[in-house]
């Protein structure tokens, strides 16, 4: 299958020179220079599109933070918007040229260089409500006629499960897929379901006409560069998202969050962790405070199990001091030693400190509030335990792990 969709090309693609970019090694760095790069997009909101003759987006929006923190001059106006079916051909043929929104899947795995994640994915199939479809199991899509995008993941995944090539109809544009949608011409469309949903809202003559009836599957969005890109590129993009997504802004909660904020809705996620695996470790965590705490702060800022699980990374513990300032955490230690007094998460709420006038108060409870999940791309839900202790050296501490909530 790989080779089979190296290969297609579904319409002649017309190339856009070069906006010439220079990138340090490095966020931080001041010299090392690679050639010119070209990034390419397409109307997938609300991950990258174009309002006001301007593209915008949470792709769009990070990748120009991602500039700023790389020391990279950057305009908006560098990136081109094309069909799906261009960028991601431009991407597969040309050095120094990026297609983004894009999902990473195993198909694509060797035919690109990563930077991400982004955004979580969900790739689903739509129809009109009024045709009353009932599908049960991936086998009923096979009687279907289903219309995907040229190269885009409702292809990919609908030639994964074997669907006959007969039995899908390529586009180029959304738009066109939605009008033979409208006119009956197609029974259903392969697509990832806010971009789906977001273009029919703003395109179909009867948007609530439609709706999704069943799941692909699920991923992460990703920007995706040529092959033959420099790694000093892909390590520089890594590196500056990384950062936007660990570090706190004076307001208490990280660029990344505050991008994906201004766009959609935080996500519920079924992380595997119970409440009472959180309550046992900060149980545990307590013990170990009141035995050795200087040693157990070391060993939570180092990412040391069971302070940080080896397998899961978002089950974690995080201790603050009565001032409200982050003594230890064990999945990102650049919090470690920030006051947070009056920080809010990016609804708004100050929960961090909630949490320790809880503690001081009443000496355990949980919290909810908003916040990402370490490994993993968007926002969630989450709630935390928490409980006062008493450390080997005489202070207090407010012990805290949590958990990310599924409703």
């Amino acid at each position: 299958m790989i080779n089979h969709l190296v290969k297609k090309t579904c319409l002649p693609v017309s190339l856009v020179l070069a906006t010439f970019l220079c990138f340090p090694t490095s966020p931080s760095a001041a010299s090392g220079r690679t050639p010119g790069l070209t990034f390419m997009t397409e109307q997938y909101p609300p991950f990258n599109f174009e309002e006001n003759g301007s593209p915008q987006g949470i792709a769009v929006d990070l990748l120009a933070e991602i500039m700023k923190k790389a020391n990279v001059e950057f305009s908006r106006s560098d990136i081109h918007l094309k069909s799906w079916t261009t960028g991601y051909q431009a991407a597969l043929n040309n050095k120094n040229t990026a297609v983004f929104s894009t999902t990473r899947t195993p198909e694509r795995e060797r035919l690109f260089r990563w930077v991400g994640p982004i955004a979580p994915t969900k790739i689903v199939v739509i129809a009109r409500k009024d045709r009353a479809l009932k599908i049960n199991t991936f086998a009923d899509l096979k009687k279907l006629r289903i219309a995907a995008l040229c190269d885009d993941i409702g292809e990919q995944l609908l030639l994964r499960g074997k669907i006959k090539n007969n039995r899908i109809i390529v586009k180029e544009k959304a738009d066109d897929v939605i009008r033979l949608l409208e006119a009956g011409k197609v029974d259903a469309w392969a697509y990832e379901e806010t971009a789906g949903m977001w273009l029919i809202k703003h395109l179909a003559s009867n948007p609530g006409n439609f709706e999704s009836i069943y799941p692909l599957g699920e991923g992460e969005l990703y920007y995706a560069f040529n092959r033959q890109t420099s790694e000093s590129v892909i390590q520089t993009m890594g590196m500056a998202l990384d950062e936007l997504k660990k570090e706190k802004t004076k307001d208490g909660y990280s660029i990344y969050e505050k991008v994906f904020d201004h766009y959609l809705k935080p996500r519920y996620i079924d992380d595997r962790i119970t409440n009472e695996q959180v309550m046992r470790l900060v149980d545990q965590t307590m013990e170990d405070l009141a035995a050795d705490a200087p040693a157990t702060i070391d060993k939570i800022n180092a990412g040391t199990p069971p302070y940080r699980d080896k397998d899961n990374p978002s089950f974690y513990v995080f201790i603050y001091d009565t001032a409200i300032t982050m003594v230890a955490h064990g999945d990102n230690i650049k919090l470690v030693g920030k006051n947070f007094k009056g920080k809010t998460d990016v609804n708004g709420k100050a929960f961090r400190d909630e949490i320790v006038a809880s503690a001081l108060r009443d000496g355990s409870g949980w919290e909810d509030y908003v916040y990402t999940s370490p490994g993993e791309s968007g926002l969630y839900y989450k709630t935390t335990f928490f409980m006062r202790a008493r450390g080997s050296d005489g202070k207090t501490y407010i012990v805290c792990s949590g958990k990310f909530k599924d409703k």
